[in-house]
């Protein structure tokens, strides 16, 4: 872990979990006309005691062993300060006793840093693939399989001006679909898709830290013609306006972060059961990032966001979210081969129909912990575990389903490089 200093990666990590901090960490590669050729293999074999993560009904608390494959290989190349880097990535998920829950996705990933010169840099990424939503099922227990889409994800940020300037500005932009598949003639789930573009302003206050200011706009939407007579045609959709102020900081070698607060605007053209427009909400909301290294071998990070979104769990409901998410993780190197890694997440939050009603509100706790043993350069065992403990309560009159469950996972997972 030494060398770790940058809040991307300790953001990333806090984000994704115990997989993101297991992976190899000088994975070698082979050299071919300027192009670095970067093969990774990493399997799992485990127990889910709780397949289709669901809390009552003919599911609740199917379990199965399981195992995974996930090859990947990654081009990249380098030209001066700028990087360009093609990931191709697979992952073939097998459950030994409920096989119609076994998915296999693919994709390719790209990601470019290009450094026009000291005031102008553009970072690009995309990803193109098949996936799937593991633990959802098409249609309960009449079809098992998680349903399948082809998501096309894409984003920049361009940046003017010196990093050591008094004053420099990112624009950025985001799309991100998902296309079902269909069944039968019926799509999976829902197609969906969420647009973002904004600008951030900064002013260097002191050399390491920087006072910002955050405008965006973000679309949240999904692909189905309403019906009833005030809506008829019309798809559910929020548009989400925010205002943000804060600060970006590098103080120290041990501290890096950011902290953004302001004001978020959701809209929505939909009408509601009296035919009236639907008023639009202001809300406080925030997006906090903070990496602390007490030592260089150990890392802290912390990261909440207080946001709307689209729903994340049920594919086949149009509804939107409005929340705050907090994530702290731990992760420490004892000795130059035996690591540990600790996170615990928490969601409250508010589950919103298209019409903007509270229907439900939900509270996710997630507790992951590994130990890692890096036996080669080239290979890292790991040994894991995952407790997700979800509680959902429905609002007089509401006619959502409960979707509570409580879930456990073991794992044990290798992961090789050459």
């Amino acid at each position: 872990m030494k060398g770790i200093s940058k809040l991307s990666l300790a953001i990333a990590v806090a984000g994704y979990g115990m997989s993101a901090v297991a992976a190899v960490e000088d994975p070698g590669h082979v050299r071919w006309n300027g192009i670095d050729i970067i093969p990774q293999l990493k399997t799992d074999i485990g127990y889910d005691d709780n397949v289709f993560r669901e809390g009552s009904g003919a599911l609740k608390k199917k379990g199965s062993s399981f195992y995974s494959i996930d090859p990947s290989v990654e081009f990249k190349a380098q030209t001066g300060l700028s990087t360009y880097a093609v990931t191709l990535a697979a992952k073939d998920m097998n459950f030994n006793s409920q096989s119609e829950a076994n998915y296999t996705d693919y994709g390719i990933l790209g990601d470019i840093h290009q450094e026009f010169n000291s005031r102008n840099r553009l970072d690009v990424d995309w990803d193109y693939g098949v996936y799937h939503d593991a633990g959802s099922t098409v249609d309960g227990v009449n079809d098992k399989n998680a349903p399948e889409f082809v998501r096309k994800k894409a984003g920049f940020v361009y940046g003017f001006g010196s990093m050591e300037a008094m004053a420099r500005v990112d624009l950025f932009g985001s799309i991100n679909k998902q296309d079902y598949e269909k069944t039968r003639g019926v799509r999976e789930g829902l197609n969906r898709e969420t647009k973002e573009y904004g600008a951030t302003f900064y002013y260097r206050l002191m050399p390491k830290t920087n006072a910002l200011f955050e405008v965006k706009q973000r679309d949240l939407s999904y692909d189905r013609k309403l019906t009833d007579a005030n809506n008829n045609g019309k798809s559910p959709g929020y548009d989400i306006t925010s205002y943000l102020v804060g600060l970006s900081w590098d103080a120290t070698a041990k501290t890096t972060g950011y902290a953004k607060i302001g004001r978020r605007y959701r809209e929505t053209d939909l009408r509601d059961t009296n035919n009236q427009k639907i008023d639009k909400e202001g809300y406080t909301g925030w997006e906090v990032g903070v990496s602390y290294m007490p030592v260089d071998h150990s890392v802290i990070q912390l990261s909440t966001v207080r946001d709307y979104g689209l729903e994340y769990d049920n594919p086949q409901d149009d509804t939107f979210t409005k929340g705050t998410t907090t994530t702290l993780a731990w992760n420490h190197d004892w000795t130059s081969r035996i690591g540990t890694n600790v996170s615990y997440s928490y969601t409250d939050e508010e589950v919103q129909s298209a019409l903007a009603t509270n229907n439900k509100d939900r509270k996710v706790k997630t507790f992951g912990m590994s130990v890692d043993w890096k036996v080669r350069r080239f290979v890292t065992l790991s040994l894991g575990y995952q407790n997700t403990d979800r509680d959902e309560s429905l609002k007089p009159g509401s006619t959502a389903d409960n979707d509570s469950y409580r879930r456990n996972v073991y794992t044990l997972s290798a992961e090789l490089a050459i």
